[in-house]
């Protein structure tokens, strides 16, 4: 089942990162053209899509080899922090009552799939204290944090989205990790086993 996901994710890896420096700097890279992609579509309508695409690993004549060394040089450089502090405006609305502020959402989707908001904080590797501001709107979620809570209790792909937006945070398809959680978050890939061996794949830091 594991070398199942594997083969999916390296697909939708193939399909979906987008860091072409990193992509043609890979020693199997080889250039390809438009005419390659198109064939006998139309080249004036599909241009411009072509020319995005056929920068990405999916085009690529020998696929397999640009992924794997892609895999064995990638260093995780992605980092940040699980909080921050949320600014003057946001948390003037949290205090008035506001719900759509993210902390809120977090909480609110904890308790929607399943988990104890009392156990919440140790859950996601948090002091009581910071919850308690995320919840109350003094802190923002950081991507890292996020990803932790969707990975860990399982958000669907659209309450995902609806917690990053409201965190103002977004899925950077020129970076690994993002595409990987992307992946994971979209197909629902709930096992912890399965999450840590896609994480070990692509060299990442573990999040849960």
């Amino acid at each position: 089942m594991s070398d199942d996901l594997l083969r999916d994710l390296d697909d939708f890896f193939a399909k979906t990162y987008t860091d072409f420096d990193r992509i043609s700097a890979m020693p199997s890279y080889e250039s390809v053209t438009i005419s390659q992609i198109l064939k006998n579509r139309n080249r004036i309508e599909e241009g411009q899509i072509a020319t995005n695409e056929m920068r990405k690993i999916a085009w690529q004549p020998n696929r397999d080899a640009v992924l794997a060394e892609l895999k064995e040089r990638h260093v995780d450089s992605a980092f940040s922090f699980s909080f921050r502090p949320a600014p003057l405006g946001a948390r003037i609305r949290a205090f008035f009552g506001s719900k759509a502020h993210a902390g809120a959402l977090l909480a609110a989707f904890v308790r929607k799939y399943g988990g104890r908001e009392e156990e919440a904080a140790e859950h996601l590797g948090l002091s009581p204290a910071v919850w308690k501001g995320l919840r109350r709107g003094r802190f923002l979620p950081e991507k890292q944090l996020l990803f932790r809570a969707m990975l860990s209790y399982g958000f669907s792909r659209e309450d995902g989205a609806v917690l990053m937006r409201a965190a103002g945070a977004y899925y950077d398809m020129n970076t690994v990790q993002d595409v990987v959680v992307c992946y994971l978050v979209s197909y629902r890939v709930l096992n912890r086993d399965m999450i840590a061996r896609a994480f070990a794949e692509y060299r990442l830091r573990p999040v849960l």
